[in-house]
């Protein structure tokens, strides 16, 4: 069972990056990924990035950095990296530094002990996993046995239909990183307050002809 525990996070709770990350004008979590990665991580990783780029909430970019087994934490990124970190009964972990109730660093561990011999698939969900809750996202659900959701927060040991970030996720993450009040003003002077749940690209404020 590749998927035994991965900790906390089953509360559904969101955590948001410092608001320093996150553009105004709708702009979004702009984000730096630091990647530690050995050579046999390169492509689950760049996978990872692209599918949760698909989000208008995030811009994510990568800087590739020394191989780092330590996994030494830098201030205002997420650093992803792996080792052998031994038999601890979690196969990808996600650490998030909180400094008044908001994100300042965040570290993304890979644990080869369960995934060197791994399929693709496992690692590559691993990943995807691992990164969303680097982005503050909690699991979508935590029995590994029943049926799957379709996104990389669900917990799997058939990871095949997990293997992406699913609506839900990409809901979430709008919901934290995205503007959902407008404000305008009428030609008569009234001010009209728009709210919205989450923002996807159609509901992007130049799309329904307001203005921040």
């Amino acid at each position: 069972d590749l998927f035994q525990e991965d900790p906390s996070y089953g509360d559904g709770e969101t955590t948001s990056w410092d608001r320093k990350y996150v553009k105004p004008g709708n702009g979004g979590l702009h984000l730096t990924l630091q990647n530690a990665l050995d050579e046999t991580w390169q492509r689950p990783f760049e996978l990872a990035v692209a599918d949760w780029n698909e989000s208008p909430a995030l811009t994510l970019t990568t800087q590739r950095v020394a191989v780092d087994h330590t996994c030494t934490p830098v201030s205002g990124v997420m650093v992803v990296c792996n080792a052998n970190f031994g038999e601890t009964g979690w196969v990808g972990i996600n650490e998030n530094s909180i400094l008044g109730g908001y994100i300042v660093e965040s570290v993304s561990k890979m644990n080869e002990f369960y995934l060197r011999n791994a399929n693709a698939a496992h690692r590559r969900f691993t990943m995807c996993h691992e990164i969303g809750h680097g982005l503050g996202l909690p699991h979508t659900d935590e029995n590994p046995y029943n049926r799957n959701l379709g996104d990389c927060l669900d917990y799997t040991d058939d990871p095949e239909e997990n293997l992406y970030p699913g609506e839900v996720n990409f809901d979430k993450v709008a919901e934290l990183y995205l503007t959902r009040r407008f404000l305008r003003t009428k030609e008569d002077g009234t001010l009209v307050e728009t709210t919205v749940r989450y923002v996807r690209d159609e509901l992007k404020p130049e799309h329904m002809g307001l203005e921040l």
